[in-house]
């Protein structure tokens, strides 16, 4: 796409003065440039692949309607690793050598996280993909940074509410030790306390580990009604498979970090019938209502799937941080980063996520209304009965 200039990871210095942003940056003339710290190799890389290519629609379609008059968006691409350092390497190039305006950071919480205090010396806005509360928290220290994702304690509100209302008391948890499953852990954890509902049995895996066979025993060893999973593709497909092959019959129920289309792809046939809480428009098809803000949701599924031939459940976070970012740029007439950055704080749309409205108190303004309990039946997410 013209639009859009690749560019690949060279070595950066780390280290960057804090100062003022560049003329360039403040200008009110010339295009727009993002920078996107995505996960394109390493374990995750199959997600930053569906943010890069949701990125690049988005873009294509935001230039081609010219809604910044005359001013073009320009995409700078680099990749992680899944890996802090690349991603402050990365964060580091942007902001001294790119001069972007704005930036869009992936999905490795743990590279959001340490990537945020650059942001804040450097005084330019970023959206990030990743869903650990720590990204936007405490938000005295996160001021120019922002995320789409649901936090993982929205996440557990509504599978365990889900989970309450269908009688269940006894559930296992199974997580990823990191940042992410160890928020994870503890919103559960919390969230299980209010509704009454006890956890037989929590077990932890590492990031690179690829069988879970041992922790799913000890788990199915307390006899669960379900077990809740807080895990990434591929390691979610990896423990669907193990819970079928040990023998677990109760419900299997996922946080949206799972994966969507990733997850159906690596658990295959042990898809079937599990559960995941995601923004309602990965199963488009069966939003009731025809509002505004659900048009908003059904065109971007409709869109991304006729651009590339299946629907990525992930690419509607990328599409709204850079639809934000192009807001606040029309709202303030200009780049400059404190104005876009006060504009983000207060800003709500109705996005291809859902409702997003954030504040000076929360900088992760996806809201829970946004979100819904999903069930894989034939191969595809649909919404649960």
């Amino acid at each position: 796409m013209q639009s859009i200039r690749w560019m690949t990871a060279g070595l950066i210095a780390i280290l960057a003065t804090a100062g003022c942003a560049a003329t360039e940056t403040q200008s009110t003339g010339g295009d727009i440039k993002i920078g996107a710290s995505l996960e394109l190799s390493g374990p995750t890389a199959s997600i930053g692949t569906a943010y890069r290519n949701a990125l690049e629609l988005k873009v294509k379609q935001l230039n081609d309607a010219n809604v910044l008059n005359g001013r073009k968006i320009e995409l700078i691409v680099r990749d992680n690793q899944t890996k802090p350092d690349e991603g402050i390497k990365n964060v580091n190039g942007f902001l001294n050598n790119d001069k972007v305006n704005a930036l869009i950071e992936g999905g490795c919480s743990a590279c959001a996280v340490a990537a945020a205090k650059t942001i804040e010396d450097h005084q330019v806005p970023a959206i990030a993909l990743a869903s650990a509360s720590a990204v936007t928290n405490p938000v005295d220290q996160r001021q120019y940074t922002f995320k789409i994702s649901p936090n993982p304690s929205e996440d557990a509100v509504v599978l365990l509410g889900s989970l309450k209302r269908q009688g269940i008391t006894r559930i296992g948890l199974l997580n990823v030790n990191n940042v992410y499953g160890q928020d994870g852990r503890k919103s559960v954890t919390d969230e299980a306390a209010k509704q009454g509902i006890e956890i037989a049995q929590a077990e932890q895996f590492g990031e690179t580990d690829k069988d879970m066979t041992v922790q799913l025993n000890n788990i199915k060893a307390k006899n669960p009604q379900a077990l809740v999973v807080w895990a990434v593709s591929p390691a979610a497909g990896i423990i669907a498979q193990n819970a079928k092959n040990v023998g677990f019959t109760g419900g299997v129920y996922l946080d949206a970090g799972a994966g969507a289309e990733l997850y159906i792809q690596g658990a295959r046939d042990a898809a079937e019938g599990t559960h995941m809480v995601f923004p309602s428009t990965l199963a488009a098809n069966d939003i009731p209502g025809d509002s505004p803000a659900v048009a908003v949701q059904k065109k971007w599924y409709q869109d991304y799937t006729a651009a590339y031939q299946n629907y990525s459940g992930f690419s509607s976070f990328a599409a709204d941080a850079l639809q934000m970012i192009v807001n606040a740029i029309q709202q303030t007439g200009g780049t400059d980063g404190k104005a876009l950055r006060n504009a983000l704080e207060t800003m709500g749309i109705d996005g291809a996520s859902g409702r997003i409205q954030n504040s000076a108190q929360n900088h992760s303004g996806l809201q829970p209304s946004a979100l819904a309990v999903l069930e894989v039946r034939g191969g595809q997410w649909h919404l649960t009965n």
